[in-house]
């Protein structure tokens, strides 16, 4: 059996767990918040164009993120896979994975790619949309979504680099990419320096050519090598059916958790929007704010997915639940310490907006509710990685399916309608199911039976029948 240690050695874990969960999440965090910053950007250029360019592209990114949840789980699965290989010491599993994972992923790529590309004007038509927005939606869509291969890249590449727990390249590369992105969409929109202004093509067409570049350094990376690792670009056009089939297994999950959860929050858009159009606007100022302070539990969701991954591929299951459960504790304080400060900060923050009297008042307190729901969050995505990084990435999936259609949006509408606590029902109604969630979860981990789940386990014999492993070697 292989065995793993932290940089402070195994003698010390908890000091060596706190020390590789911060260094992995802090920069995951940063990650996502520059990955959010394209939307960003992008709707402050094109604000100036116009609303109803304003309006085409916001649906437009909501239908992109739809098809992204499916190349985006395999870059999820590839974390495990990687971590799980590193963890069991075997190299060549991890780089044949890792290739594995980004031929999926491109392949999927290509496939969300060109639908997205040939029913953008269709979806733009269903969503309600015509004229000026269903055009500008369309074009945006349509051309970013010629993009997917490269961003589907990006992703896993970046995937199987946290795998072996560095998160600073990814977050480097998104950081060059989107700088550059930022900067020529700004050029494009407005027709600066001489160059054409495109509106929504040019701010479509930066997207393009951001996630063009971070695909080609991430290709460069993981080609070259990062920790011990080289991906063979020869494995990248060598399908290996039983390492692709273990990874797909890995990925549907994940997949079906990120499109439930969108669904999901269809449903309860549709609730808030009964209610009128002061607590719409209240709602989407308040999920803004809080989105920011959900950065920080990504990032934990990387560290335990990668820290539990490498524990369970050496066979350590009592470091891979001690690696869990530290990394929920800092989670957990840094939520709670992120809810602190936009309890402490909300009114201030809130007047960015400059909203109405009516509407600062109710988006306040549903701040004070998101202020509290980050605590049982932080329980949430260092869980839910938790089982992730060990194989099980169906638990999460099922926790979601239930949470969402059998438990919260019921609540909401009762809480919000039939009980008539409006806005602030809808958020207490969110607030108990994401208690509800941390505590099945918790439980979930808690039984153990992630112990019989790991991809090292399961495809082992697979492995060996594709030569990925050396006679004798153990896992």
């Amino acid at each position: 059996m292989v065995h793993i240690s932290g940089p402070n050695g195994r003698d010390n874990p908890k000091r060596g767990i706190r020390t590789q969960a911060l260094g992995i999440a802090w920069p995951a965090s940063i990650e996502y918040i520059l990955m959010t910053g394209i939307m960003l950007a992008d709707t402050i250029f094109i604000s100036r164009v116009g609303t109803e360019e304003v309006a085409g592209v916001s649906v437009a990114f909501t239908l992109i993120f739809m098809f992204v949840a499916v190349f985006n789980a395999v870059a999820i699965a590839s974390t495990t896979v990687v971590a799980q290989a590193k963890g069991a010491g075997d190299f060549e599993l991890g780089e044949r994975g890792g290739a594995q994972s980004i031929l999926l992923a491109v392949v999927l790529g290509l496939i969300a790619g060109s639908a997205g590309v040939a029913l953008a004007g269709l979806t733009m038509k269903l969503m309600g949309l015509e004229g000026v927005a269903a055009a500008s939606g369309a074009t945006y869509m349509g051309t970013v979504m010629l993009s997917a291969p490269l961003y589907a890249i990006a992703l896993t590449g970046g995937g199987v680099m946290r795998g072996v727990g560095d998160t600073r390249t990814p977050m480097t590369f998104t950081l060059i990419a989107n700088s550059i992105k930022i900067l020529l969409s700004a050029l494009l929109v407005f027709g600066l320096l001489g160059l054409p202004a495109l509106g929504v093509k040019g701010a479509a067409l930066a997207t393009v050519v951001g996630y063009g570049l971070n695909a080609v350094l991430v290709s460069v990376k993981v080609m070259r090598g990062f920790d011990g690792m080289r991906l063979n670009r020869l494995e990248l056009f060598h399908p290996r059916p039983q390492l692709l089939k273990r990874i797909f297994a890995l990925s549907v999950p994940v997949a079906g958790e990120q499109i439930i959860m969108r669904i999901g929050f269809v449903f309860y858009m549709r609730v808030v929007s009964a209610l009128g159009t002061v607590a719409l606007a209240a709602n989407i100022m308040a999920m803004r704010l809080e989105s920011l302070a959900l950065t920080v539990g990504f990032g934990f969701t990387v560290a335990s997915t990668t820290l539990v991954g490498q524990a369970v591929g050496a066979g350590d299951y009592d470091l891979a639940e001690k690696r869990a459960n530290v990394t929920a504790q800092l989670s957990v304080f840094a939520m709670a310490t992120m809810g602190a400060i936009l309890l402490a900060v909300r009114k201030s923050v809130l007047e960015i907006f400059h909203p109405e009297p009516e509407v600062y008042g109710l988006a306040l307190a549903c701040l004070i509710i998101a202020s509290f729901e980050l605590i049982p969050l932080g329980f949430i995505f260092t869980y839910a990685g938790s089982l992730r990084g060990a194989g099980d990435t169906r638990s999460p999936m099922i926790v979601a399916l239930v949470g969402t259609f059998v438990f919260r949006l019921p609540l909401v509408y009762l809480l919000a309608l039939t009980f008539g606590l409006g806005l602030q029902g809808v958020w207490y109604g969110t607030l108990l199911d994401w208690i509800g969630r941390a505590v099945v979860i918790y439980a979930i981990f808690r039984s153990g039976r992630w112990r019989t789940r790991a991809f090292i386990r399961n495809s082992d014999g697979a492995a060996r029948r594709e030569g990925s492993l050396k006679k004798g070697e153990q896992t």
